[in-house]
């Protein structure tokens, strides 16, 4: 019997035997209490005298002392297996095979996955037919950084719609409701969006100065109409011509009508 053997029983060892006239209960009981009262010990003025000895140990032989398999104040580094806890450790499904993820890549891999499909999501409200490139991977640092890249691109795709006037710019400060899709906007409402355009400027590219004839403010419905196939709700917001020209052209190369 191991001197430390109380530290491998179950707090609930006791369902486990037959009782207290079970020799298997008499043993765990013993061990629970991490010595036998009829253990003897090492008698005073011998080395190691007063500590518990086996059975068989008698002074002069090899030393009596009871000596764990691991030191009393373990050194820097060192690890018993009694000891050792072996840290949770979850799966992750990879190209079909089941890979091993410590609790570090586990919570790692939650935070990333999380901040990618937020990316996309926001992509995809202004451009709701696009998706990340796919990146290749084999492991769970992979699997990580594959989603590390898809916020990326996301990031990217955002950067450019926004340049080309698709959804609210940089610059974007207030906004007031579309009735509708069309163009025909009332005195209030070129007023408004004067007033905002006065105030934070062009919502793409931040200038003050419209650029048109008579120093209004373009309304831009976003998203723009023509980018808009859900019909989602619009909102107008206040833009110069050239911004204005640049997204209409930009429309047009990509397909419109999305």
């Amino acid at each position: 019997m191991r001197p430390d053997a109380y530290r491998f029983l179950r707090s609930d060892w006791r369902r486990f035997t037959g009782g207290r006239q079970d020799p298997l209960h008499q043993l765990f009981e013993r061990a629970e209490h991490k010595y036998r009262p009829d253990q003897p010990r090492v008698p005073q003025g011998n080395p190691g005298g007063g500590q518990w000895t086996g059975d068989n140990s008698s002074v002069g032989q090899s030393d009596p002392r009871i000596v764990s398999d691991a030191p009393d104040l373990p050194t820097l580094g060192s690890q018993y297996a009694q000891n050792r806890t072996r840290g949770t450790v979850s799966r992750v499904l990879i190209n079909g095979q089941i890979v091993e993820a410590t609790p570090g890549q586990q919570a790692r891999l939650a935070v990333v996955e999380a901040q990618a499909r937020d990316a996309i999501r926001r992509v995809q409200e202004l451009d709701p037919k696009w998706q990340p490139t796919p990146s290749a991977y084999e492991s769970v640092e992979g699997l990580i950084e594959a989603h590390r890249a898809d916020a990326r691109q996301a990031t990217g795709r955002i950067s450019e719609l926004q340049s080309a006037g698709i959804g609210p710019g940089p610059f974007a400060g207030d906004s007031i409701p579309a009735r509708g899709p069309d163009r025909d906007f009332v005195v209030m409402e070129r007023a408004n969006i004067n007033r905002i355009g006065s105030e934070t400027g062009c919502h793409t590219c931040g200038t003050m100065n419209p650029g048109t004839p008579l120093d209004n403010f373009v309304l831009d419905h976003q998203p723009p109409t023509a980018w808009n196939p859900l019909g989602r709700p619009q909102r107008l917001y206040p833009q110069c011509l050239s911004c204005s020209s640049r997204q209409g052209n930009w429309i047009s190369r990509n397909g419109g009508r999305r």
